[in-house]
């Protein structure tokens, strides 16, 4: 059985603004860094065996910021299939304009151009996770990573439609522990702020 403890990227910028971020990134605000060092207090005390960021500066940079606090080595590995959702050309965009887009609010199945669908995203994560069990068999790991793909693997854990885990609302300070053994989830417990 592998144990993930996943945790959200601090605020950026562009979480302040309200903003489409997916692949690219802005800087970590000061609450940013606030949302990281509260997720490690959070987290203190728990053996982690191994350490995934996405590869996204936003993650990486809050997943820096958890290992430093934790006093955990620095043996992060930076993962391309832990990033968020990729909004293609709606990348930038104010999310009140992007809402505006034909079939794109709360649609799963819709693929901007030039990026992927939410299906797409829960595709890719939660292969990555099944992966990871069958690779790490009883051992705890720590995974930062973005919204898209946490709202993905709590609708594919918990069963919901895809339009339902799309509408979920994270904070940056969300933490989830998930049991997972031979390719199954177990259980989820929320340990911090959706």
């Amino acid at each position: 059985m592998l144990t993930i403890y996943l945790a959200r990227h601090g605020q950026t910028e562009y979480n302040v603004q309200k903003r489409i971020q997916g692949h690219i990134d802005t800087p970590l605000t000061d609450d940013g860094y606030k949302n990281a060092f509260l997720v490690a207090d959070r987290l203190k005390g728990i053996k982690f065996d191994h350490i995934y960021s996405s590869d996204l500066g936003r993650a990486f940079i809050t997943t820096q910021v958890l290992t430093e606090k934790l006093n955990l080595e620095n043996r992060i590995v930076r993962e391309k299939r832990l990033r968020e959702q990729n909004f293609g050309e709606l990348t930038g965009m104010l999310l009140k304009d992007a809402f505006e887009v034909p079939n794109f609010r709360g649609n799963p199945e819709f693929v901007p151009e030039n990026g992927e669908s939410f299906k797409m995203l829960q595709k890719r994560i939660v292969d990555f996770i099944i992966t990871l069990e069958k690779r790490h068999k009883d051992k705890t790991a720590l995974i930062v990573t973005h919204g898209g793909c946490i709202r993905s693997l709590l609708g594919y854990f918990n069963r919901t439609t895809l339009k339902e885990c799309v509408s979920l609302n994270l904070c940056n300070e969300y933490i989830g522990k998930f049991l997972i053994d031979k390719g199954t989830f177990i259980s989820y417990e929320k340990l911090n702020g959706i």
